[in-house]
């Protein structure tokens, strides 16, 4: 892995990362706070629906360099995972009962995920020829240049459907070029007109990682839903507000311990069981440290800071915004895990976990945002996380304690 594809697959991710908070930020500055929920419950339920398209393929794709399966294999599983993201989404408007311009958000929102999902498909093929630079320079121009014309054409017409539209056309364009003129290269001379067979063997072999990451997505929005069904879309465009420095927080922290995971591999694989610990407690230190850093910024400056950027007075959620600050590091800490659980080949662990959490997470969630309100809401977020981390704490001990310290 040189230095030129590990530059690019960070900048790549950096962007992804970025496109959301961006997009969310710009919407709430540019519209009302009502469309600012509307908008954000839509690109919630538009980025489940984009782990449906995914179907957990793309962890497997990436690394699948013996070739098991065939590139049209993964053809055929996208174009499945896609037809189903479709359906989920006319299911999400219909169950959720979306109308006018929220349920005409969730659709344009869901169309550029689609194309996102299929975009995927071409990157994490370069990502298995080992053209890391290649797979993360398409994710970053694939990103930005959509971004920039949908910042562009929302900040001069204040129409977000224009706005997606354009966005929409951006991103089919760099996804064709992607597809057409620089993947085929990349592509073994094999027939794609049909399957291998291998098809559902593939969908199968996916399916745990594919539940984990489905219910990890419901369980952080969860919250959000809790708003939706229970309370008003002032409500939810207020909260969107202040949930966006938790996904800030969740980014950051993992470009502390992203360039690690390889180091904690080698030392399971070298049954180095105390400093694989050692190195874990500090990981965690320093994601609680940025955590508690980032908290006092957000009762110093957090208000002033984002009704600046909002351009909408929120200095009645000072206490939230603490609190979801808070939700956020112990989310990245989660995630942390996740990925050590990955390391450790128990994606099945993963979704046991996330099941157990996820008939927490709906009567938890129902009975803060009842009882509380918005600060339910938040106080929902913040209890499902420590939870889940505690489960993961108490799994990992007793994996590492079983295995490798017997």
């Amino acid at each position: 892995m040189n230095k030129k594809g590990v530059i690019w697959n960070s900048l790549g991710s950096l962007m992804y990362g970025a496109n959301s908070f961006i997009m969310l930020a710009l919407v709430s500055r540019v519209g009302t706070v009502e469309q600012a929920g509307y908008f954000g419950i839509a690109f919630t339920t538009a980025q489940i629906l984009y782990i449906v398209g995914l179907f957990g393929v793309p962890h497997f794709q990436m690394t699948d360099y013996g070739e098991k399966y065939r590139f049209s294999d993964y053809i055929h599983a996208r174009r499945f995972s896609c037809l189903l993201m479709a359906c989920g989404c006319a299911i999400a408007i219909w169950g959720f009962h979306f109308t006018g311009a929220k349920a005409s958000y969730t659709v344009f929102l869901t169309a550029l995920m689609l194309l996102n999902v299929i975009g995927e498909l071409y990157q994490s093929l370069f990502f298995q020829k080992n053209r890391l630079d290649l797979s993360g320079s398409a994710l970053f121009y694939r990103t930005l240049w959509p971004l920039l014309l949908f910042c562009i054409i929302l900040w001069v017409t204040r129409s977000i459907i224009v706005a997606l539209s354009v966005q929409i056309l951006a991103n089919l364009f760099l996804t064709i070029y992607y597809a057409v003129w620089v993947a085929p290269r990349f592509i073994s001379a094999q027939p794609c007109d049909r399957a291998s067979g291998q098809v559902q063997n593939l969908l199968m072999e996916c399916f745990p990682l594919f539940v984990s990451l489905l219910l990890m997505n419901i369980v952080i929005n969860a919250s959000k839903y809790g708003i939706e069904l229970m309370m008003n879309d002032l409500a939810q465009g207020y909260y969107n507000m202040i949930f966006m420095p938790a996904q800030v927080i969740n980014l950051c922290s993992q470009f502390l311990f992203k360039p690690l995971l390889n180091r904690y591999s080698k030392l399971l694989s070298e049954r180095q069981i105390r400093t694989f610990g050692i190195l874990l407690l500090r990981q965690i230190v320093l994601i609680a440290l940025l955590t508690c850093v980032c908290c006092a910024g957000a009762y110093a400056m957090g208000i002033p800071v984002l009704s600046l950027l909002y351009q909408k007075d929120i200095s009645a959620l000072r206490i939230h915004l603490i609190l979801v600050v808070l939700g956020g590091g112990i989310f990245a800490v989660c995630q942390l895990y996740y990925y050590i659980f990955v390391i450790l080949r128990r994606q099945k662990w993963i979704m046991k976990i996330y099941l157990c959490i996820t008939v927490v997470a709906v009567p938890t969630t129902a009975v803060c945002v009842h009882s509380a309100g918005l600060m339910g809401a938040v106080l929902s977020f913040v209890i499902l996380h420590a939870i889940l981390a505690l489960c993961y704490t108490a799994r990992i001990y007793a994996v590492l304690r079983r295995e490798f310290c017997a």
